[in-house]
């Protein structure tokens, strides 16, 4: 299957609000997701992971998966650990987009490990900060590990692998979705209420340290 690509000028600035944490801003969903896809998908697609694939590839694959190739459209937030970066960097996934490049020159002297939040709008800043949060932080991984024992969240896990989540960051993903309260998790949360409260006060916490851009 063919795709038509438009090239589009693209903006992009990056604000650190954390030793170890960068938010990068887009102008656009659509330069968001198509920078990120590669990225994001290497690291934690249930199909792609740890894989090398072309952008047609991955479009051929969620098109069938999904009935259209919708991406640019379904994903408006982003979130990798310093280590996601790292094929790209050694060439293995040659030849790169201009978009590809642009994103990983904003890194090249950045000190790993670190996690980088690609946003275009700060609806999603919350769900990808708990993200870099549970990736960083032993204490709040252990906090939010712990809080959760107890509580059955193995219908949200199982929407959000069949949604194209590999297993081993489903349970980074429940959390992000049960602090953010974000409805994209496809699934009423309402009996988990406690839980969320939970969650949201350990997320707080920890979300002190951050220079949170307003």
């Amino acid at each position: 299957m063919a795709y038509s690509t438009v090239a589009v000028k693209m903006s992009l600035s990056r604000r650190r609000i954390a030793d170890d944490i960068y938010v990068v801003r887009f102008d656009s969903q659509y330069a968001l997701a198509s920078t990120f896809l590669r990225i994001q998908e290497h690291y934690e697609s249930s199909h792609f992971r740890g894989r090398v694939f072309s952008l047609e590839e991955f479009m051929d694959w969620y098109a069938a998966k999904f009935g259209a190739f919708s991406y640019y459209e379904d994903w408006s937030g982003f979130n990798v650990p310093s280590i996601a970066f790292e094929p790209f960097y050694s060439g293995r996934f040659n030849p790169l987009l201009r978009k590809e490049q642009q994103l990983l020159r904003l890194f090249e002297k950045a000190k790993a490990p670190f996690y980088v939040i690609g946003l275009y709008q700060d609806d999603d800043l919350t769900h990808e900060l708990a993200h870099a949060l549970f990736y960083l932080r032993p204490a709040y991984r252990h906090a939010i590990r712990t809080a959760m024992r107890g509580y059955n969240t193995a219908a949200i896990a199982r929407h959000l692998a069949s949604v194209g989540y590999h297993r081993r960051v489903v349970e980074d993903e429940v959390h992000a979705y049960l602090v953010s309260g974000d409805s994209a998790a496809g699934l009423s949360l309402t009996r988990l209420a406690p839980l969320r409260r939970a969650l949201r006060a350990i997320y707080r916490l920890h979300a002190r340290e951050l220079r949170i851009p307003t």
